[in-house]
């Protein structure tokens, strides 16, 4: 077991005073179970064995997987101190660590679809739904979540004739919050910009604003040939 505890330390970077308490294996459902708290500092000799923190209540959150094994992690944090801000980590209230978190705001970025990012990293479409709604409402921010290697979203390739402006152009921003009138024919775009503006009002994060941000510029690229009316508005106020 002590084998198990220090390799799980090293996979999860656990760093001390947090220390990997247990760790239990269900091999039937491919899922491993790891406990998470923290250990008082021994005496100045090394002497005893260390004693455990108590702490409040246990906060669960699905971590990424191992080797085809799912992963849960359990952290209980001492009474009176705030929750750790490691990736192995997350926030109160939400599904996903840190790390996790990262990966599915990835895929999203790229433009996967709920579904796929349920098949590609194995969710459960309920608490993806869970997120999901925390994002769109302001709930849910990730920029303290820190880089995860892999994680930044690749670029969105556009046709070499599309006339839709960069993603990077001011007018997306102006359209997204609404201080670009456009005159709107196509009834997909007005639900979509309607949609949009109401959740950005709520949103905070930089990071969640962009994949909103992204999404609108995605929906003009995929359906350019039926937003002739609304493009020929868009391009004059572009950069």
């Amino acid at each position: 077991m002590v084998d198990g505890l220090a390799l799980w330390k090293q996979l999860l970077q656990v760093q001390e005073p947090w220390v990997v308490q247990a760790c239990r294996a269900d091999e039937f459902n491919r899922c491993m179970s790891v406990w998470i708290g923290v250990e008082a500092p021994r005496s100045w000799f090394g002497l005893g064995r260390p004693r455990v923190v108590e702490g409040g209540a246990e906060a669960t959150w699905r971590h990424t997987g191992f080797g085809g094994w799912r992963v849960q992690v359990h952290v209980r944090v001492p009474a009176g101190s705030e929750m750790p801000r490691y990736p192995w980590a997350g926030e109160a209230g939400m599904p996903f660590t840190r790390a996790l978190d990262r990966q599915i705001l990835s895929l999203l970025n790229e433009g996967v679809g709920m579904n796929g990012v349920c098949s590609i990293l194995d969710l459960p479409m309920t608490e993806l739904w869970r997120y999901r709604y925390a994002l769109d409402r302001g709930r849910h921010a990730v920029n303290g979540a820190g880089p995860v290697s892999g994680s930044e979203p690749a670029p969105l390739p556009t046709a070499a004739a599309s006339r839709v402006p960069d993603l990077d152009d001011p007018v997306w921003q102006r359209l997204m919050d609404g201080t670009l009138p456009l005159d709107v024919r196509v009834l997909g775009l007005q639900l979509l910009l309607s949609r949009t503006r109401s959740q950005v009002a709520m949103i905070a994060d930089e990071e969640v604003r962009r994949m909103k941000l992204r999404d609108l510029h995605r929906y003009f690229v995929k359906n350019e040939r039926m937003l002739v009316h609304e493009l020929r508005q868009l391009l004059p106020e572009a950069a």
